[in-house]
């Protein structure tokens, strides 16, 4: 289908505190794809509570019922999940730039999720995981009251003590926060090494992907990728959160790649 002429797509996004601001690391993958792709789209703020209301509405019978979600009037079609919706761009919109090569698709295979923050407590998340939380306990207070609530509810029932444990720890004031924001800084240090060693390796024989040029700042080279969003996505989340001194500490991690 040609990209000309088309009606906006809608993407159902999570609204923040800040007017017109995203919120969510994982609505900013189809954000980047919708931009990157240079497709119409408009935005419809969701907060948290009403997510699974939507979904259903829409025909979504099964849980997780999570964004980012699109509707395209341009095929009637209603789509789930950042990977599914950039699978479903690239295969109905050809003619704009791919997001989901076969090399992309076999990095995303080679980093996993290594930006996951876990989904148990206890001994079920290592002591990275549970060092990184804290970005996801500053975040929530990016979001509007009604959304906050209902992120703290069911992120408290998930990993129990460990959450009440840390978002105790940076409410108890600047010091202890910052000491948590510390740890957490560690931690994520220790994964950027891993991602640096991936974008490494794919410039080098060892690791041969069909479609990856020589040079670039991307993932694949010259152009960007889905892993190039879903990590942008992910560090804008954790810098939103930060004061300048922070940010910058974070911005200078292996060499400020």
């Amino acid at each position: 289908m040609s990209s000309t002429g088309l009606k906006p797509i809608i993407l159902y996004d999570i609204p923040s505190i800040v007017p017109g601001r995203p919120w969510s690391p994982n609505t900013m993958k189809t954000r980047y794809c919708l931009g990157y792709k240079q497709l119409p789209f408009t935005t419809v703020w969701v907060e948290f509570p009403d997510i699974a209301g939507l979904l259903q509405s829409k025909g979504i019978t099964q849980p997780p019922y999570t964004l980012p979600a699109i509707e395209d009037p341009n095929t009637g079609t209603f789509v789930v999940d950042a990977l599914a919706i950039a699978t479903y761009l690239d295969e109905t919109y050809p003619e704009t730039p791919k997001v989901l090569s076969p090399a992309a698709r076999a990095l995303l295979e080679t980093v996993g999720d290594v930006f996951s923050f876990g989904s148990g407590g206890g001994a079920q998340a290592n002591a990275s995981m549970r060092a990184r939380l804290v970005f996801l306990i500053l975040a929530a207070e990016r979001l509007n009251p009604v959304s906050k609530a209902y992120y703290h509810r069911t992120r408290e029932a998930r990993l129990g003590e460990l959450w009440t444990t840390l978002r105790d720890a940076c409410a108890a004031g600047p010091e202890a926060r910052a000491e948590q924001v510390r740890q957490g800084i560690e931690a994520m240090s220790g994964v950027w090494r891993k991602v640096t060693a991936v974008y490494e390796r794919t410039e080098h024989d060892s690791f041969e992907l069909e479609g990856k040029t020589s040079g670039g700042s991307y993932a694949l080279g010259d152009v960007p990728c889905f892993l190039d969003f879903a990590i942008a996505g992910r560090i804008k989340c954790v810098l939103d959160g930060l004061v300048p001194s922070e940010v910058e500490t974070v911005r200078n991690m292996e060499g400020g790649r």
